[in-house]
């Protein structure tokens, strides 16, 4: 199932197209899909293990995707509504919806996490909340998160959406793109490719972890540019390679 064809399944089944099944339901889900994503993302981070902590996240957004990907497509992560948005597989009042529903569920998700984690090992993980490594510097950070969500998301769009070339096994192909993703660029930008991850465990950690905000632009600038690229790349492709659109 695509990123946009739960809402024209409903319609070619003929089954009802009200607000709850073509908008509430989808956010619904991405509220929930985000919060627990981020809620194992923190976890994770307890584990000094670079590919525990990469498996956990590519796995878990797979896992999230195979389970509600049929109701809201799956997205999880505002650059990827973003780019999906720019490829005309979702509309952009939805797309918003979807955006603030990230938000808030990556909120919760941190929240959870900081309920269940003892105060010593949350403050040593900084709620995990991300930080830039040691003499990176933020300029070249977002340019980092840049390619990193570009793969992320460009690897959405071709094994999702498009219909020329879109997987069964799309979930995977995005799950390890999450992993590989941070497996290579975790210990320079956290690798993040996601906003709401962000936002979530900074704003959470911020009364108890000295500095979770840092560099905090990064993390939005890098993955929002990263989105809007590979849906414009993803665009000319359609176009120059004449594969077949969303619609």
């Amino acid at each position: 199932m695509s990123y946009s064809e739960h809402e024209k399944l409903i319609n070619d089944e003929g089954t009802p197209t009200g607000s709850y099944e073509t908008t509430i339901l989808p956010i619904i889900a991405e509220f929930v899909g985000v919060c627990l994503f981020v809620f194992i993302g923190c976890m994770a981070s307890q584990d000094n293990l670079l590919t525990a902590v990469a498996l956990a996240h590519g796995l878990t957004i797979a896992l999230l995707i195979i389970g509600l990907g049929s109701i809201s497509g799956g997205h999880f992560n505002p650059a990827v509504t973003l780019g999906v948005t720019i490829a005309g597989a979702i509309k952009p009042v939805l797309a918003l919806g979807y955006f603030i529903a990230q938000l808030l569920g990556g909120l919760l998700g941190a929240a959870f996490a900081r309920a269940v984690l003892p105060s010593d090992i949350y403050i040593t993980i900084r709620g995990g909340s991300h930080a830039l490594g040691k003499g990176v510097d933020p300029g070249w950070a977002i340019l980092g998160e840049v390619v990193l969500t570009s793969v992320l998301v460009f690897t959405v769009l071709m094994s999702a959406v498009n219909r020329t070339t879109k997987s069964k096994l799309a979930p995977l192909a995005i799950g390890f793109a999450v992993a590989v993703d941070i497996m290579s660029g975790g210990p320079i930008t956290g690798a993040s490719m996601n906003p709401a991850r962000a936002l979530g465990p900074a704003l959470v950690s911020y009364p108890v972890v000295s500095g979770s905000f840092d560099d905090h632009y990064v993390w939005w600038v890098g993955p929002l540019l990263g989105g809007l690229g590979a849906g414009l790349m993803y665009s000319i492709l359609c176009i120059f390679l004449r594969l077949n659109w969303i619609k």
